[in-house]
């Protein structure tokens, strides 16, 4: 495995090289285990002398860049072509080691010489698929970390080191003093895999986790309305699944914008599989109608699901004509809007009896 880092280096653009010297900087991350792993990846992490680091924005007046992390552990990152590079600095490489989250992002391939320096369990925690915190102290100097070993396990089909287990258990409030912005960063990646992997990797880490709600994500997955955008990061498929996993450990809602925890708190509103409640509740959310679509698949039987399903999505298309609501006002002296509710309320009744009682 480590042999085949040398080639590496080559995916890195000249103009990146340009920036250090590489025989005092390291390729250490993703970049280096995804490689390892032969996975697709697209951000390299490079951590530089602290010397250099400081003279880095004199170099970068010609790329796309922004500095993170200002005032604590300063990061530049570096936009070119299709890729983001990040640089940090470094004091001396084995405190920078035991500053990594996880053994297997404690891989470092020096860009000079080629040599790879580890953390002593990195290659063997790869090769055997064993999430492993670097040091105890890993999610305590950066609690975001929580999210982060969940999505790993997840995404690499890892097993849990049992130590690693009892300091996530341990530190799981400690999420809450992440800033949002980062900590919704993490969930929304997190959110974004197989629930099935999901569930194996909570249940390792909480092993009475309920996972009822399985069948119920399993069939919004098949729901092309639940897999659109809600906004530019997250889907309505996203938010139900931290509904769900929110109901034990709020920590996999933490982050979310108001707007997202707005679609969360409504599917706690009761409606009941009968016409007027829902009619009532669609009347409310009809320009928003994957509200009571994220309700209705949270709630509603599981049997009569399909069937609330296909009303919804006739009703969502139905539309009514403005001279016949003029005409219902007119006839029944009532206000054009309240007309036109009356009128859709008997189209849409139309189509929920033919479903029911088909």
């Amino acid at each position: 495995m480590e042999k085949d880092l040398g080639s590496l280096v080559d995916l890195i653009p000249q103009t990146i090289k340009n920036l250090f010297n590489p025989h005092k900087t390291y390729l250490v991350g993703g970049a280096v285990r995804d490689f390892l792993l032969q996975k697709d990846f697209f951000d390299f992490d490079f951590i530089v002398p602290k010397e250099d680091f400081n003279l880095l924005s004199t170099k970068l007046s010609n790329l796309k860049y922004i500095v993170l992390n200002r005032e604590i552990f300063p990061l530049y990152r570096v936009f070119f072509d299709r890729f983001t590079f990040d640089f940090t600095y470094y004091i001396d490489l084995e405190t920078d080691i035991q500053k990594r989250d996880f053994t297997i992002n404690a891989i470092y391939l020096n860009l000079g010489n080629l040599e790879i320096i580890s953390h002593p369990k990195s290659f063997y925690d790869l090769k055997d698929g064993i999430l492993r915190v670097c040091s105890i102290n890993s999610i305590r100097d950066d609690p975001v970390r929580f999210m982060r070993a969940f999505r790993f396990l997840s995404q690499f089909h890892l097993e849990i080191e049992e130590n690693t287990k009892n300091i996530l258990k341990d530190s799981k409030d400690l999420y809450f003093n992440v800033k949002k912005e980062r900590a919704r960063f993490e969930l929304l990646k997190f959110l974004k895999g197989d629930i099935d992997d999901i569930k194996n990797a909570l249940i390792q880490v909480f092993a009475d986790f309920d996972f009822s709600f399985l069948c119920r994500v399993h069939f919004s997955e098949l729901l092309p309305d639940l897999r659109r955008n809600l906004n530019k990061d997250s889907t309505y498929l996203d938010i139900l699944k931290a509904y769900f996993l929110g109901q034990e450990y709020p920590q996999f809602r933490f982050g979310l914008t108001e707007k997202e925890l707005e679609y969360i708190e409504y599917i706690d509103e009761k409606i009941i599989p009968n016409f007027e409640s829902l009619f009532e509740a669609f009347y409310r959310k009809k320009d928003k109608v994957e509200f009571l679509l994220l309700n209705i698949v949270a709630n509603f039987e599981e049997e009569i699901l399909p069937k609330y399903i296909e009303i919804l999505r006739l009703w969502k298309k139905t539309k009514v004509r403005f001279s016949e609501v003029e005409r219902f006002a007119s006839e029944n002296n009532l206000s054009i809007d309240r007309a036109y509710k009356e009128v859709l309320r008997g189209e849409l009744f139309k189509i929920y009896e033919d479903i029911c009682h088909s």
